[in-house]
């Protein structure tokens, strides 16, 4: 892994006091900010805490984190220590935890399944 990997994955831990599960880590380094599907995309590891500390998310959301939108005015999010990693899509302007809707039940399969969305 590159060093600026590690640092920029140090400073994310840091602000959200925990470690990230190692399956996540290896997606947001494959992912490197590259898009899924025909919406979804995935933030690169250097721009992860810029985006989670610009939405906020430790405010609206603690223990939870962004890893990518829909391009749409949605967060992709997940719990940052869980495995396998649940993805919840949640509105940028309502980032409450009771707004979560899961969109799968495995980050793996959901990109796998090439990140379908819900229809509304």
């Amino acid at each position: 892994m590159p060093p600026s990997f590690n640092d920029d994955f140090a400073a994310l831990e840091h602000w959200l006091g925990q470690p990230l599960a190692p399956a996540l880590r290896t997606h947001l380094i494959q992912a490197n900010g590259a898009s899924c599907g025909d919406y979804v995309c995935f933030y690169a590891p250097a721009e992860l805490l810029e985006r989670n500390k610009t939405y906020e998310v430790q405010s609206y959301c603690p223990g939870w984190l962004t890893i990518g939108d829909d391009g749409g005015g949605r967060a992709v999010m997940v719990s940052p220590g869980l495995e396998p990693a649940t993805v919840f899509l949640v509105d940028h302007g309502s980032m409450a935890r009771e707004e979560f809707h899961a969109v799968a039940d495995e980050l793996r399969v959901w990109i796998d399944q090439d990140c379908p969305l819900p229809m509304d």
